[in-house]
This record gives C-alpha cells, structure tokens and sequence, in this order.
C-alpha cells in the first residue's frame, strides 16, 4: 500500500514539477559551434539551433514549427 501511494505522490510531483513549453524538446550540445562564450544547442525534434548565453539548454522549443528542408 505505501509503495502504490508513493509511486502515486511521485506521479503527481512530475506533472506538477515539469515545464510543459519544453515537454517535446531534445536539445543537444554542439560545442563545435560554440561562440565568445556561449553555447551551442540543437533541437534534434524540430532542427532548430540555439546560442544561450548561460551555458544551459534553451528553455523554449520550436517542435511546433516543421523541420527545416536540406
């Protein structure tokens, strides 16, 4: 019984706890293109690409928008 209500509490502090704008996304690091100390991500769900100056993933991502075309 208290492993069923823990699993239940840790459901619940997930979907609580997540940010849904950034659910769908998949960044990467892609320190190959790295500029004057920032860094860079792509979205391997949409294709975009990213310059963040903090050194942390972009908090948005652009998976509603269709992947670029090569």
């Amino acid at each position: 019984m208290h492993l069923l209500l823990g699993l239940l509490i840790a459901f619940l502090l997930v979907l609580l706890l997540t940010n849904r704008k950034t659910r769908n996304c998949r960044w990467r690091a892609n320190r190959r293109a790295d500029r004057d100390g920032q860094a860079a991500y792509h979205c391997v769900t949409c294709g975009a690409q990213a310059l963040t100056p903090d050194g942390r993933a972009p908090r948005q991502c652009h998976a509603e928008t269709p992947p670029p075309t090569l």
